[in-house]
C-alpha cells in the first residue's frame, strides 16, 4: 500500500469540502502537497505561500514530528504515514 493518511484541522477542513480525512500517494512532502492541493485548490493559499514554502501560522506534522524540525530537501513521506495539517486559530 502507497498511501498516506492525510488529517485537516477543522478550520481548514472548511476549504476542502468539510472532507477532513482522505489519502493520497507517498513520495515527497511537495508531491504530497501537491496531491492535497489538486485535491482540494483552495487549500493552496492557506497552506503555502506563492514559492510553495509553508505559511508560518500552518503546522504540518509527519507523523509525530513537525516537518519545520526535519530536513527540509526531499523530506520523504513513506507509505503508510500520517499527515496532520492544522492552522493557527485566533481568539482568546
Amino acid at each position: 500500500m502507497s498511501d498516506v493518511q492525510v488529517t485537516l484541522s477543522s478550520p481548514l477542513a472548511r476549504f476542502a469540502a468539510d472532507e477532513r480525512n482522505f489519502t493520497v500517494h507517498s513520495g515527497t512532502m511537495d508531491e504530497v502537497l501537491a496531491q492535497i492541493h489538486a485535491r482540494h485548490p483552495q487549500l493552496r493559499k492557506r497552506l503555502v505561500d506563492g514559492s510553495g514554502k509553508v505559511l508560518p501560522f500552518v503546522s504540518i506534522y509527519l507523523g509525530e514530528d513537525n516537518i519545520r524540525d526535519l530536513p527540509a530537501d526531499g523530506l520523504t513521506v513513506p507509505p503508510r504515514s500520517s499527515v496532520l495539517i492544522m492552522s493557527a486559530v485566533a481568539g482568546g
